[in-house]
């Protein structure tokens, strides 16, 4: 018997591309190096990481100052607003995200097996990640008892406790679980301290700062046809 834990964001679908399309919209001008604004955004986004979770601090709210906090380092003409008026343009656009018929495909494969149990372990405000499991359908594959948004909970990743969460939820032990997500400091550190197996969605090229993943991948096809052909133990 096996576990699969996904990630939510840029794992189950990318959010990349809507990321620097709410900031062209909004700034008038083309980001020519999107690589360098994720970078900058996504090390934005560890800061206050906690406050948004507790709920001190809104998704939005926090988002528009990432947004802004971007635009600074990257030379970008700006007002003050413009985050704020970015975190709406995302919010827009996150309301039209949808999983690819790849990935569908995947977790069909993974849900119509007795054997594989299917969970989600994702960071951030409650509301807001719950919203992302109703508009991208995840109720056909994932049974809701095993969801856990570390808004809920009170613990951030990656912390093992929320590992030691979901293999209570799935009755299962570390050795039969995998995490698949693109974080390596949170994803694949929380997986590989709890003895879990781990798939690291490298899309930005970056070192590990430690033990290495399982496997490792690039890009969504690149992680679909993983999961399609199949995990180790199969």
């Amino acid at each position: 018997m096996r576990g699969i834990v996904f990630d939510i964001d840029d794992t189950l679908y990318c959010r990349q591309d809507m990321l620097v399309k709410a900031a062209e919209t909004v700034l008038g001008v083309k980001v020519d190096d999107w690589h360098e604004f994720i970078t900058i955004f996504y090390e934005k986004s560890d800061i206050n990481m906690a406050a948004l979770e507790s709920g001190e601090i809104s998704t939005h709210d926090i988002n528009g100052w990432r947004y802004n906090e971007t635009f600074r380092l990257l030379g970008l003409p700006f007002k003050p607003d413009d985050g704020g008026l970015a975190a709406d343009a995302y919010l827009e656009l996150q309301s039209h995200m949808f999983l690819s018929e790849d990935m569908k495909n995947a977790l069909d494969r993974f849900a119509s097996d007795p054997d594989t149990k299917l969970a989600i372990l994702t960071a951030g405000e409650s509301k807001h990640q719950w919203n992302k499991v109703v508009m991208l359908g995840l109720d056909k594959w994932f049974d809701r008892s095993n969801v856990i948004v570390t808004g809920d909970v009170g613990i951030s990743k990656p912390d093992v406790r929320l590992c030691r969460m979901i293999e209570e939820k799935l009755n299962l032990t570390p050795d039969e679980l995998w995490m698949i997500g693109d974080n390596y400091d949170k994803d694949i550190t929380g997986a590989i301290d709890s003895g879990w197996h781990s798939v690291w969605i490298n899309r930005r090229g970056l070192p590990s700062r430690g033990k290495a993943p399982d496997i490792e991948v690039s890009t969504d096809a690149e992680l679909t046809e993983v999961l399609l052909k199949g995990l180790p133990g199969d």
